[in-house]
């Protein structure tokens, strides 16, 4: 009798978490970028309100996953959770259960961006034709990113981020010395989500975010652009990609955000081959 009811368990809970998957690819104009939206995981929570997951990959890096909440209405989104793709660990129902998040105006010229469209045009398709199943395509978007390669020389791109709290966030866990740690593991959510263009100079950028006490994003702006529009393109696609953050440590009741200064550096080094 026990070992039927263990059976009866194991196939409730197969049924639990068992659900459908419709990745559709996405034409990014860049050969760099793959992306795709999980067209079955588009779900309508409000009025002009959706919220869906995608995946991409840039260049060789890990496949990462994004949740995303749009408003179509104003034109805004808000990244609920990203990371590394797991297909074991793809549960967009669980992370739409309770979807806060920070919303802000639609870059446009972040990749997301695609994505965005992608969606509103297949919910307009669906709600118009009254089909479930319409592939639209966005227009191009991104322009194509040209890889440097000189003839006579080895090439080593290398993307340097450096950050530093500039609003103080006084702690009360003596646990935690201080925000250097904070700061660290922001920094290297962000250089992961980075993949500045290929280009043949050095370019520079300074940015500043606004973090919540939760983690969340609330703001962020450039104290000095790259001078490059590429450069700075790839920059905001990996804030908005990184956030949410880890939680500030613990801080005082009335510190409710602290902004962080952050360096993105991009190094070309040219070395004679003889």
């Amino acid at each position: 009798m026990k070992k039927i009811v263990l059976l009866l368990a194991t196939l409730f809970l197969s049924a639990v978490y068992s659900f459908a998957v419709d990745w559709q690819s996405i034409e990014t104009g860049s050969a760099n970028l793959s992306l795709y939206v999980d067209i079955d995981s588009v779900k309508n929570i409000n009025p002009d309100e959706y919220v869906y997951a995608i995946k991409y990959r840039v260049a060789s890096k890990p496949e990462q996953a994004a949740y995303i909440k749009s408003n179509f209405g104003d034109n805004y989104m808000g990244i609920i959770k990203s990371g590394m793709f797991d297909e074991n660990e793809y549960r967009p129902q669980a992370v739409f259960a309770n979807p806060r998040v920070f919303m802000k105006p639609v870059v446009q010229d972040s990749f997301l961006n695609i994505a965005h469209r992608y969606v509103f045009d297949y919910t307009q398709g669906v709600q118009n034709a009254g089909i479930s199943d319409v592939k639209k395509q966005p227009e191009k978007e991104l322009e194509t990113l040209q890889t440097v390669e000189p003839a006579s020389e080895t090439s080593v791109q290398k993307p340097i981020l450096r950050g530093e709290e500039i609003q103080p966030a006084v702690t009360s866990d003596p646990a935690v010395k201080n925000m250097k740690e904070y700061v660290a593991l922001t920094g290297e959510k962000l250089a992961n989500n980075w993949e500045p263009p290929k280009s043949g100079r050095n370019t520079q950028a300074i940015v500043i975010l606004e973090i919540g006490a939760d983690g969340s994003l609330q703001n962020y702006k450039f104290a000095k652009s790259s001078g490059d529009k590429l450069t700075d393109r790839s920059i905001m696609s990996a804030i908005e990609l990184s956030a949410p953050f880890a939680r500030i440590p613990k801080i005082k009741s009335t510190v409710k955000t602290t902004d962080i200064q952050f360096v993105f550096e991009y190094k070309y080094f040219r070395k004679s081959v003889i």
